[in-house]
């Protein structure tokens, strides 16, 4: 299957810290897109990657008139401790012989690249929950043992005792991990998949606290906010339409009636 990289600049292996690879897939809400594309933005990070490959959907993306097939980007940002290579998409790969394939070519390029440096590979999503409380829980799961831990260590999380993550959020760390790349993460955090909502900031902002927290991060939640009250405000509208919906018209009790 096609698959084309193309690299922005050049990097010096020896000058790199303690490599991160942050992913951010479109799925659920948009969860995790969201939260690392804030980071992205919020840290300044350079494009570094673009990459083609045949199992995106055949969909063209246009953005104030401009027209570009599906790709995959990795950003990158140096920092004091643990550099990030920060890996985002429009799409993910649309077969199961895709998902494994942009894995393991993705993989065997970072460690190309980083001369085998890479401390981390995390991936972050959502968790369909039955309830959601105002601040939504992250659930942790990792390859290795250890890292459950030192995830566990911050406000708001849990582990995550069961279940499948579909796609290239959980095949990708699971990947890495198994395969002696490194230690493979994923966040996923807890979400209510609404119809009148495409994105959950609020999800996106429970993982951008912890990985915030986490890496120390610098960064604000400016633009996570704004999302919150227009999403909130969504909301708000949608459910006093249906409440109207549901309780019905008032009843016309003449012109000589009143309401107390």
């Amino acid at each position: 299957m096609f698959f084309n990289i193309e690299k922005k600049f050049e990097l010096d292996i020896d000058n790199l810290k303690s490599p991160i690879v942050l992913i951010g897939w479109p799925g659920i809400a948009l969860v995790g897109k969201l939260a690392i594309s804030s980071i992205k933005d919020s840290i300044k990070a350079d494009l570094f990657l673009n990459i083609e490959f045949f199992d995106f959907p055949p969909k063209s993306t246009v953005e104030e008139g401009i027209l570009e097939i599906p790709t995959a980007k990795v950003y990158y940002k140096s920092r004091e401790v643990n550099d990030f290579f920060i890996l985002t998409a429009d799409f993910q790969p649309q077969t199961a012989e895709g998902v494994f394939e942009f894995t393991k070519k993705f993989c065997e390029e970072m460690d190309s690249i980083t001369g085998g440096k890479l401390k981390m590979y995390v991936s972050t999503g959502a968790l369909v929950s039955e309830k959601v409380f105002d601040e939504p829980k992250v659930h942790i799961c990792c390859t290795h043992k250890e890292l459950i831990d030192s995830f566990l260590k911050f406000n708001n999380t849990t582990i995550m005792e069961g279940g499948i993550i579909a796609g290239a959020n959980g095949i990708l760390p699971a990947w890495a991990g198994s395969r002696g790349f490194a230690p493979g993460v994923c966040l996923l955090a807890e979400t209510l998949p609404l119809p009148m909502m495409s994105l959950d900031p609020k999800a996106s902002l429970a993982l951008v606290k912890l990985l915030k927290a986490y890496f120390n991060i610098e960064m604000t939640f400016e633009e996570l906010d704004k999302k919150i009250e227009e999403m909130q405000s969504v909301f708000d509208s949608f459910k006093k339409q249906a409440d109207y919906f549901m309780k019905g018209p008032p009843e016309d009790k003449g012109s000589d009636s009143y309401f107390r």
